[in-house]
């Protein structure tokens, strides 16, 4: 092999190296499923979805175990779920916390929830419905009056000592009796969040 064969030869072999390690690179990549709820789950300095999840998940079980639910004449209860207010500064998906509260309270068995009363699309849906109901049939629909109303907000507090924030996030969630007006039920959870600032040195 001459030597100009032979420059050409580790030219090309230069050039085309980073090129493998790139593609080497990609194939490495590996994906697993993990519980949302285990130890294998990301847990960063912010609040994220599985905190506030987790923090559903104990509020149903508290409103479930406080029997507020059970004082209905005629079980199940009929419940409207009311939007979640977020007064936090995070970007959180209170569709899928609401989605997530209305699985786990119907799946008892103790509580039926109506898509027929409380605030947004679903409300207006509902009506129209009935008025078409009432002009093709003649008769007024009647809706189930929910005995219960629930309420929920997020909210955040942040405090600072010197290199240290700390964000403590509340999720707070009452029951309204609809006939009353009075919390026949409320309660809360709190998520503390600290990160510090690297201090970097010269």
């Amino acid at each position: 092999m001459t030597t100009s064969s032979s420059l050409k030869t580790a030219l090309v072999a230069a050039v085309l190296a980073p090129v493998a390690l790139v593609f080497t690179g990609c194939s490495s990549n590996q994906v697993r499923n993990v519980d949302s709820k285990g130890p294998q789950a990301l847990n960063t300095s912010g609040i994220n979805s599985q905190d506030w999840a987790n923090a559903a998940d104990q509020l149903v079980g508290s409103l479930l175990s406080s029997g507020a639910l059970d004082k209905v004449p005629n079980p199940p209860a009929i419940l409207a779920v009311d939007r979640i207010i977020n007064n936090t500064q995070a970007q959180v998906d209170t569709d899928l916390l609401i989605k997530k509260i209305r699985v786990a309270l119907s799946q008892t068995g103790k509580v039926a929830i109506t898509n027929t009363m409380g605030l947004g699309e679903r409300a207006v849906v509902a009506s129209e419905a009935a008025e078409l109901d009432e002009l093709t049939t003649g008769k007024k629909a009647k809706l189930s009056t929910p005995a219960y109303t629930l309420y929920a907000k997020l909210i955040q507090q942040s405090d600072r000592i010197n290199s240290v924030t700390q964000n403590t996030y509340s999720f707070q969630m009452s029951l309204i009796s609809v006939k009353s007006g009075l919390t026949v039920w409320e309660d809360e959870r709190e998520i503390a969040k600290q990160s510090k600032k690297a201090v970097m040195g010269w």
